[in-house]
């Protein structure tokens, strides 16, 4: 069984799922089991723990665990509760503090990196356990995971509003991109295949979203439509069309007046006539 001092700990974060009265007593037993699942969890994934081994680890029956979180499911759910709320409350805390498209960008990738490097198994187990569940969508973890994007997208459209990215900027899209890009980037660190330096990444990956959402309008390469693109082509057309008109009414060398010789021999005829005045 697990000391008081850690459990006591858990059980202001944690509620039961069975329905009953929440006495101390059954709140503390509540954190215990959920503290041996999270360890059963980390150290066999969704798939391979088992009820009955969270139940050894915590002294009790296997009906018992039963009694509070109805499946092995619900006892995932609310380890990632455990972990999603307090992140929330602490990005949230900080969130407000900040100011600006980049410094708000910036911390919003760099604490989403932290993740990834401090809770390595969870993590792991949300992506590749969680979030492929057909019941994700209807969970508790996906509006948790909503909440916890909505920062990003909050940002995206307080710089729309400031004049700070162009009006069109999708705030989706960029969230798409933030999320899954650094999701994409950590994937190999999930499974033990190298480091990461958060600070650096945080840096370069807020770098290159920023000139991604400020370039077109800043360096005046706006995206070109369909129909602006084959005004373009048609234009090129009629000015080599008007270009070949011109070249063509042009007189050929062989029909140029030979102004050469007459330029040569003017000066000739000029000077036998000074000869011949000469005394």
């Amino acid at each position: 069984m697990k000391s008081n001092a850690k459990t006591s700990s858990l059980a202001a974060k944690v509620t039961p799922i069975a329905t009953g009265k929440q006495t101390p007593r059954r709140m503390r037993r509540a954190a215990e089991i959920l503290a041996a699942a999270r360890e059963v969890f980390l150290d066999k994934g969704f798939e391979r723990a088992s009820v009955s081994e969270i139940a050894s680890r915590v002294g009790v029956v296997e009906g018992l665990v039963y009694s509070y979180f109805p499946t092995k499911r619900d006892l995932l759910n609310e380890v990632l509760r455990g972990m999603y709320e307090p992140l929330i409350q602490e990005i949230a805390d900080s969130f407000s503090r900040i100011q600006g498209l980049r410094s708000r960008l910036r911390y919003l990738v760099w604490r989403h990196l932290r993740v990834y490097v401090e809770e390595p198994s969870l993590s792991r187990i949300v992506l590749h356990e969680v979030r492929t569940s057909p019941e994700y969508f209807k969970s508790v973890l996906h509006d948790l995971h909503v909440n916890y994007t909505s920062f990003l997208l909050r940002t995206v459209r307080d710089a729309v509003d400031e004049g700070e990215l162009p009006p069109d900027t999708d705030a989706e899209m960029v969230r798409s991109m933030v999320y899954g890009g650094i999701e994409h980037r950590m994937w190999s660190l999930l499974f033990g295949r190298g480091t990461i330096d958060v600070e650096a990444t945080a840096d370069h990956y807020t770098a290159m979203l920023l000139h991604g959402m400020l370039a077109p309008s800043q360096a005046g390469t706006e995206p070109v439509s369909v129909a602006q693109e084959a005004l373009s082509r048609g234009d090129i057309e009629r000015r080599l069309a008007r270009l070949e008109r011109i070249v063509a009414a042009a007189p050929s060398p062989s029909t140029t007046p030979a102004l050469t010789p007459t330029l040569t021999a003017a000066p000739r005829s000029v000077a036998g006539r000074r000869r011949k005045d000469a005394p």
